[in-house]
């Protein structure tokens, strides 16, 4: 019996043994499993400092400096290119135009009917090669030639003509029409017609096969027959031009003395008319006028003076 007490007692003892360690062993391993969550929580600051960092820098330094620099280059580079290739070369300085003598003699009859003496400028137009208008003086060569005419009954006309330039065979003619009204027994100027070829030194640069057509049709210059009308003040002229797109031509006209329907042998103008004697009577009977109304106001003044200082002197009397 004692024995198997013994035996009981010491196998009570080594049950006991046997059971504390593992006791002990899940405490440890559970205080290491509650220490070690909180080693995430490091990870958690390094997220944020990347978002920083990477916005702010970039959007501010690039968008500036740009449209500064592009806007300033347009505008010096088209200014000056204009100027220099739109300059067209201009004609050069052309003189007064020299006087010249013409006249037409029917041979058929042995009369000499129109008579034309004088001195034209004409302002013209015509295309350069760069297809722009360009403007010139042209004057009546003194040294044209008599290349046609007529003696009528109601019309007379002396056409003349030059060279353009003694390289080609272009030629202009200028023709002077005349005109007789039989009731009034007086003549008149009925205009002019001038063909002219854009050849030669006349015309710098111009662009090829060109021509100008010009016309005026005005009755001017009214003269008694078996006279001449004479002018030495320059008188301008509007002309009419085939071409369109051109400034409107014109033509001045100096040292003026022509005659139509001469009928007479010799080349020689009959008596003047004067423009300058023409336009005298209108002066004159406005000088006149004015002169006798001042003769009539300086009266009348001295009419109310001299009766005043009478009545003064009755009042005087009494």
């Amino acid at each position: 019996m004692n024995s198997l007490n013994i035996l009981c007692a010491l196998y009570k003892v080594l049950n006991t043994q046997s059971e504390l360690p593992p006791s002990t062993e899940p405490a440890e391993k559970t205080t290491k499993s509650v220490t070690t969550p909180p080693v995430p929580t490091t990870n958690t600051t390094t997220t944020s400092t990347p978002a920083t960092t990477t916005t702010t820098t970039t959007t501010t330094t690039t968008t500036t400096p740009k449209p500064t620099t592009t806007t300033a280059a347009p505008t010096t580079s088209t200014e000056p290119a204009p100027s220099t290739t739109t300059v067209a070369p201009s004609p050069k300085p052309v003189p007064e135009p020299d006087m010249g003598t013409w006249s037409f003699k029917d041979t058929t009859k042995n009369q000499t009917c129109v008579i034309a003496q004088m001195a034209m400028q004409f302002n013209l137009s015509y295309i350069d090669a760069n297809d722009k208008p360009v403007n010139v003086l042209y004057n009546l060569p003194k040294d044209a030639i008599v290349k046609s005419g007529e003696c009528a009954n109601f019309t007379d006309y002396i056409e003349l003509s030059w060279a353009m330039d003694k390289q080609s065979n272009n030629y202009s003619s200028l023709r002077l029409h005349f005109a007789l009204n039989g009731t009034e027994h007086e003549f008149a100027f009925a205009g002019l017609e001038l063909q002219l070829p854009v050849v030669g030194d006349a015309f710098p640069n111009a662009k090829p096969l060109q021509q100008l057509e010009l016309s005026n049709n005005q009755t001017l210059f009214k003269t008694p027959v078996d006279m001449s009308y004479h002018c030495n003040k320059a008188q301008m002229l509007n002309l009419t031009s085939s071409a369109t797109g051109l400034a409107v031509p014109t033509v001045t006209i100096t040292k003026l003395q022509l005659e139509a329907f001469h009928r007479k042998i010799d080349g020689k103008f009959s008596i003047a008319k004067d423009c300058e004697a023409i336009d005298t009577p209108d002066i004159v009977p406005i000088a006149v006028g004015c002169a006798l109304v001042t003769l009539i106001i300086i009266m009348l003044i001295a009419y109310l003076v001299g009766r005043n200082t009478a009545n003064n002197n009755g009042y005087l009397s009494m």
